[in-house]
């Protein structure tokens, strides 16, 4: 249960201690007082989203505290046990701090924890019921999760049973309806890739192979530009004796200045410089042409190398690659051809898998309808024996299993094959109708109140807190709903925040909360309430408005002692 709550900056608080006890805990208060805001500080030390809209004006850090003692939770003590966490004496603390800034801390036994650790924790020892929570029951989706609630550890296995079995046929089913989206599309897709597997098999492209040939194109540039240059030197200079050669026509002009020299000396000297020119172009012949024999240039070789570059740049503009990557494409969409050829084969194991799965499926999901109808039985003679005591004595109530239409596929999900809608008839004589439909505010906040003291000794969550349960009622079934609070808290910790004076006088334990203001300051307090305290609460609850009124504090004073005499004749000892 709750021992103790610690508040600090959170709104209207500045520095707040409350304690708690066994039994059943009011916090009354005038509207506006800070009765919500306590609630949001539990909320708060609960795992709730940190608003920092709650820290105190002009404070940069709130925080709040709460001590359980978790002696007859066992749940709690086993989530402490998975992070080797301890409370000490069976005092657990929490504690939730929050600031202006980005760090908000969560501490449980002392210890920083993440938030999710201390929202797993704090469902097993505190049940918190906001004001507005009642308005769920409108909701037909919500009406199968509330059902569910009640069921035992049997027939939570068979839910997990089901769950486990969808999770597994949704991972075939999203297989299986790839294969056949895959397939729908394979013929196309395997004469495309045909197409682009023959071009690439008559490439035959090779890792590394345009590289080398761009560096072997650029050498052959170098040496036809030389190859051409050396041969028309050779060829004018030499080339074999020819006629037309530079060493022909120099000896030539040689030997017609020898056929001189005897004439003058001029003509002789002459003679002498032409046979060393004719001698110096024969040397300069051979040396060409020994140069042109080492000099490597293949015109065939040369146009296949310009071809084959040629073709591997139309395929990289085509496939939008280069060419290695082309290589390992070309293995790519080869063993994706094979692929798809193997497509009928696998379709037909994975249709296999499918059926089997969803026979598995259906299987568990018939055994856990049955467990629920079961169970949905139950809780209607529940609910119509709780709401009997509320006042709705004649009221019906039914967990109707809503059929899909004939046209509508029965898709399987996680919470199994079933759709549940709660139905009341309030009146005698009316046909059951929806209960989203007909049930009003008062009902809705009854209805709500019933769950709860249904689930009271069925559940084991230790702590329960009502924020303004008594929305929409008053007179008789207010004082009803506050004797099945009371009755509530013979199994659980209650903490109830209310306007009704029924339900104030019920409390084993009730505070007063109060805003003040001192100089420029408003502060909320809480104060735990006497004997004649709790007659003042209760007599303003009632609307008795000034000191003078002494029937109006009379009437307060008997609705305490009825609510003491009930508690005596009710609650065990």
């Amino acid at each position: 249960m709750l021992v103790s709550m610690t508040v600090r900056n959170i709104a209207l608080i500045e520095n707040l201690v409350i304690e708690f006890h066994q039994g059943m805990h009011v916090l009354s208060g005038e509207t506006g007082a800070g009765k919500s805001i306590l609630v949001d500080s539990i909320n708060l030390v609960l795992g709730e989203r940190a608003d920092r809209g709650l820290i105190r004006s002009g404070c940069d850090k709130a925080s709040v505290e709460a001590m359980l003692d978790i002696s007859d939770c066992p749940k709690a003590k086993d989530i402490l046990a998975e992070q080797e966490l301890e409370a000490e004496g069976n005092l657990l603390t929490i504690q939730r701090e929050i600031t202006t800034g980005e760090r908000n801390l969560c501490r449980v036994c002392g210890v920083i924890v993440p938030l999710t650790f201390l929202r797993r924790l704090s469902e097993v020892l505190v049940d918190v019921h906001g004001q507005h929570e009642h308005q769920s029951l409108l909701d037909p989706k919500k009406h199968l999760g509330f059902l569910d609630s009640f069921g035992d550890s049997a027939f939570n296995a068979k839910k997990a049973a089901v769950a486990e079995a969808y999770h597994a046929w949704k991972a075939v089913s999203t297989k299986f309806a790839a294969l056949r989206k895959e397939n729908a599309q394979r013929v196309e897709r395997q004469a495309y890739l045909k197409s682009q597997v023959k071009e690439l098999d008559e490439a035959q492209l090779a890792i590394g192979e345009a590289e080398q040939l761009g560096a072997e194109k650029e050498r052959f540039q170098s040496a036809e530009q030389i190859d051409r240059a050396l041969r028309s030197a050779y060829e004018l200079s030499y080339y074999g004796n020819r006629e037309q050669s530079a060493f022909v026509k120099l000896k030539e002009a040689a030997e017609a200045l020898h056929r001189v020299e005897e004439l003058d000396e001029r003509y002789r000297a002459l003679a002498v410089r032409m046979d060393a020119a004719s001698y110096e172009a024969e040397e300069v012949g051979i040396e060409l042409r020994s140069l042109l024999e080492q000099v490597s240039f293949d015109p065939e070789r040369n146009e296949t190398i310009l071809e084959r570059l040629d073709l591997i740049r139309r395929l990289e503009r085509r496939y939008n690659m280069a060419a290695d990557e082309l290589v390992n494409h070309h293995e790519e969409i080869r063993d994706e051809l094979n692929h798809l050829g193997s497509i009928e084969d696998r379709m037909k194991r994975a249709e296999s898998e499918y059926k089997q799965r969803l026979s598995e499926y259906r299987s568990l999901a018939a055994e856990l309808t049955t467990a629920r109808q079961e169970l949905a039985r139950w809780f209607e003679k529940t609910m119509e024996d709780e709401l009997r005591d509320l006042g709705m004595q004649r009221t019906r109530f039914a967990c109707v299993f809503e059929q899909p239409s004939p046209d509508q596929k029965k898709i399987p999900s996680v919470e199994g094959d079933d759709h549940v809608a709660f139905y009341i008839a309030p009146n005698p004589g009316e046909p059951l109708k929806p209960l989203d439909k007909i049930a009003s505010g008062g009902e809705l906040s009854r209805l709500m109140l019933a769950m709860k003291s249904a689930g009271a000794a069925h559940e084991g969550i230790p702590c329960m807190i009502f924020d303004e349960i008594d929305t929409g009622i008053s007179g008789h079934i207010a004082e009803v709903v506050a004797e099945k609070m009371a009755s509530i808290a013979r199994y659980h910790q209650v903490l109830c925040v209310t306007h009704l004076a029924q339900i104030a006088a019920m409390a084993d334990c009730q505070y007063l909360v109060k805003k003040n203001v001192e100089g420029e300051r408003t502060f909320t307090s809480v104060t735990p309430l006497d004997a004649p305290g709790r007659v003042n609460e209760v007599a303003r609850l009632i609307g008795v408005s000034s000191q003078d009124q002494a029937s109006g504090f009379a009437h307060a004073r008997a609705i305490l002692n009825a609510a003491v005499k009930w508690k005596k004749q009710n609650r065990p000892c």
